[in-house]
């Protein structure tokens, strides 16, 4: 059952009906803002956010492990403060890989996080990134088995870049930075890309597409069906409006425009992102010391709904809106990460 043949059968026979098991997690306090679980392969019956917390709690002892990066195939990225370690793991399979130090990062470094290289949602290799006083990258690879330090030179000016929440998708880590003139632009940096090219083929700069509007919200990026997206309402002639972006190859896309109407000075939701497969839903959440709610957005109607703490659809399929910071202030300055599981339940390289 785990060969390839099967595997593409299954997929084919599936394309329609197939929903695979996602969560929004909190970046920061590290807990399940949104859960989409159940009628999947996995034949899940609780959260992803319950599997992390389940598998932390029995592989390390006084909660020394700390989750520190999220993909979109499965993995996370868990970081032990005491000796420095990493950790690889699927907290569903319970697969886990230890992944000793290097005697660099006794230094100061930014945990960027772990970018992956698949074929047919299986990963074939993965590689642990960290950024070492602007100056280099310290890389793990998993095929390699071993850590390199590699000197980067960034192609762009900047004044600060932000580690807070990079994202990994397609072989790629992508994170915010800031130029001279304080304008934001995001950086993204392939490291499957041939060793023979330059910092400059390797890394892409792409400023964001509404610099010279007045945004609701501060600027970051989710990701839906294998594209990196960017949402925000923007100031357009005074008409505030839901706007989404995809990035290709050319640049920011305007994939949807939607008017706000229902969007009053007193909206006080953010943006945790896009549902990884269906690109026409966006979700909202907002939390206060009186509760919690869940705001989905559909892009093709502009129809809203507030959902229910749990709901539960026809087909099985699991939507929960349970956790997440109360804090008004700490609730704007979060990041929120997809976790995504993969179609096919398949050891990882170790």
């Amino acid at each position: 059952v785990e060969s390839p043949f099967v595997r593409d059968l299954f997929t084919s026979l599936n394309q329609n009906s197939y929903a695979s098991s996602w969560s929004f997690m909190c970046r920061g306090c590290e807990t399940e803002t949104l859960a989409h679980f159940g009628s999947d392969n996995w034949c899940l019956t609780r959260s992803l956010g319950s599997y992390i917390s389940s598998f932390l709690a029995e592989k390390f002892d006084n909660r020394q492990g700390r989750v520190v990066a999220y993909t979109d195939v499965g993995l996370i990225l868990i970081y032990v403060v005491t000796n420095q370690s990493f950790y690889v793991a699927n907290p569903v399979s319970r697969q886990c890989v230890e992944i000793l130090p290097h005697i660099h990062a006794m230094e100061r470094f930014w945990i960027l996080g772990i970018v992956t290289r698949t074929e047919n949602e299986v990963v074939l290799g993965y590689k642990v990134v960290l950024l070492n006083n602007f100056t280099s990258f310290l890389i793990y690879s998993s095929e390699t088995g071993s850590w390199s330090l590699e000197t980067v030179s960034f192609p762009f000016i900047f004044i600060a870049q932000e580690f807070n929440n990079p994202i990994s998708l397609n072989g790629k880590l992508h994170w915010l930075a800031h130029n001279p003139e304080y304008k934001d632009f995001l950086v993204s940096f392939d490291f499957y890309a041939n060793g023979d090219n330059k910092d400059s083929d390797r890394c892409r700069v792409t400023p964001f597409p509404d610099l010279d509007k007045t945004t609701k919200f501060k600027r970051a990026c989710t990701t839906c069906q294998g594209f990196l997206m960017y949402i925000n309402i923007v100031s357009i002639a005074k008409v505030d409006k839901l706007c989404v972006w995809r990035l290709e190859r050319e640049g920011w896309q305007l994939v949807s425009e939607i008017s706000t109407g229902f969007i009053t000075p007193g909206f006080d939701y953010i943006p945790l992102g896009m549902n990884p497969f269906d690109d026409k839903l966006v979700y909202f959440w907002r939390g206060n010391m009186q509760g919690q709610d869940l705001l989905s957005i559909n892009l093709h109607n502009g129809e809203f709904i507030v959902h229910e703490e749990l709901e539960r659809s026809s087909d099985g399929r699991v939507l929960s809106s349970v956790g997440g910071p109360r804090e008004i202030e700490y609730i704007r300055e979060s990041y929120y990460s997809s976790f995504v599981l993969p179609r096919w339940l398949h050891p990882f390289p170790n």
